[in-house]
């Protein structure tokens, strides 16, 4: 059996979900299949956060507190030191999903705008005609079908199961995630003891990379942990932070396990007939891991240039698609690939150096005082001359009065010099496909001299590659 669209994206998570709902809404015929039962599509992490203005921004349909999929909507979260004896607040502009209600929404106004749905549907192979990508083949209940597009969409999560099916000549590298490319998450969903004597559902503890957040049970709480390299490091790093900190009672009513990508995107993002978004490409905000306000970003320009070219006739070629690339990298892809570079620096420092970052507003723009600080909604780390001067201030006192050690804040000069280049780098991304193999070899070089951060905690030391 046969059947022929315009786009078959694969994963219907919240990437393959939007960018079906923006072709499809273009007027173009539109199939999105997923592995899961339709009841079971994001089953595996109940609550996420979403930003806000990146929701608003993308054009999904508004949230309201109290209806399934919506738990609450904040500006402002609070930041604790890892000594706990300072906290303060940041805006946050956050909005807190329960996922598999939000796609059950989503899902309807898909297949109103003439989305097709195919659930418990699992990619099996890629057909290619000539060398080049035509369609897919796919199995449900056993039977095999032949499904044909202009383009194939990958959003199948952190396996990626097709782009990392490619050919390793086809133009997009295949890599797999390994142990050192994801960031390991723990979420206890629990119950406090006594709900007048709990930790606010808002508060992050940045030196476990640990936080606590809302939850859909009354007098309930998400306590919250992710660490590169392994679950056990996420679970060490829970443990140190329980032992230390004064939590109140409370009991565990169920657990949660994930990953995210913690690494660079591919190089490009399209080829013939093909795209990869969401986990399948590594889109993740590097600092938080969140990625699905993200890749809605990219999914807007991916949408943009798919649906003119779709408009032609001719087979969809990487060079039809670069566009994709260049929109993409030379902007939120520039401003990321230079955050995960100055990761290197600030995550190298030790615990009383990272109290007195957060205490003196080094790492979060604390302004004046009174006011609270703003989100960085563009993911920019530009300072002006004045704020420069203020933060080499801060940074030499610290030196002076034994807070800070040198060997990390030229550690960190270091991180934020390679962070410079490599956002320079990106927003030079080639509009002509016939430099990208140049402009590939000079991202190398510099992606080769980023240093693998430690941190050292009591009962564990952790690698940051």
């Amino acid at each position: 059996m046969t059947e022929s669209y315009d786009v078959i994206v694969v994963g219907a998570g919240t990437a393959g979900t939007y960018l079906s709902w923006l072709l499809a809404k273009q007027g173009n015929n539109v199939l999105l299949i997923e592995k899961d039962e339709k009841e079971k599509v994001g089953k595996r992490l109940d609550v996420i956060h979403f930003e806000t203005d990146r929701i608003e921004k993308a054009g999904i349909p508004p949230f309201r507190v109290g209806d399934p999929d919506c738990i609450e909507i904040r500006e402002t979260s609070i930041v604790a030191t890892p000594d706990f004896t300072t906290v303060f607040n940041i805006r946050a502009l956050q909005t807190i999903v329960r996922l598999t209600p939000f796609l059950n929404r989503m899902y309807k106004i898909l297949e109103t705008d003439g989305v097709k749905l195919e659930f418990s549907c699992i990619f099996k192979e890629l057909i290619y005609e000539k060398g080049r990508i035509v369609g897919i083949k796919t199995e449900k209940k056993g039977k095999i079908t032949e499904l044909f597009a202009r383009i194939v969409v990958d959003a199948s999560g952190k396996e990626a199961f097709i782009r990392t099916s490619l050919p390793d000549d086809y133009g997009v590298e295949t890599f797999k995630l390994g142990p050192d490319d994801v960031m390991y998450v723990l979420l206890q969903y629990i119950k406090w003891d006594d709900p007048a004597n709990r930790i606010s559902n808002d508060t992050g503890y940045n030196w476990w990379l640990l936080w606590f957040g809302p939850s859909y049970q009354q007098d309930g709480a998400i306590l919250g942990v992710g660490q590169p390299g392994s679950f056990k490091n996420a679970e060490l790093a829970r443990e140190d932070f329980l032992k230390r900190a004064n939590v109140p009672p409370y009991k565990v009513i169920k657990e949660e396990l994930g990953m995210t990508p913690y690494r660079r995107s591919p190089y490009s993002l399209v080829a013939d007939g093909f795209l990869c978004i969401g986990d399948a490409a590594a889109i993740t905000y590097p600092f938080s891991g969140h990625g699905v306000t993200a890749t809605w970003m990219l999914c807007m320009i991916a949408a943009e240039v798919i649906g003119r070219e779709l408009k032609k006739q001719g087979y969809l070629t990487r060079e039809r698609l670069w566009e994709v690339n260049v929109n993409y990298f030379k902007d939120q892809g520039a401003k990321f690939a230079s955050l995960y570079m100055q990761l290197s620096g600030v995550l190298n420092f030790k615990e009383k150096e990272w109290n007195y970052f957060l205490k003196k507003g080094l790492i979060y723009k604390t302004g004046d005082e009174e006011e609270v600080p703003e989100p960085n909604k563009e993911y920019e780390e530009e300072m002006n001359f004045a704020e420069l001067i203020r933060f080499l201030g801060k940074l030499l006192w610290g030196i002076i009065k034994g807070k800070l050690t040198i060997k990390h804040i030229v550690r960190l000069i270091g991180a934020n010099g390679l962070a410079g280049k490599i956002k320079k780098h990106y927003e030079n991304y080639p509009d002509d496909i016939n430099n990208f193999t140049k402009w590939v070899r000079e991202a190398e070089k510099l992606w080769k001299k980023k240093k693998v951060a430690i941190k050292r905690l009591p009962n564990a030391t952790i690698d940051y590659p």
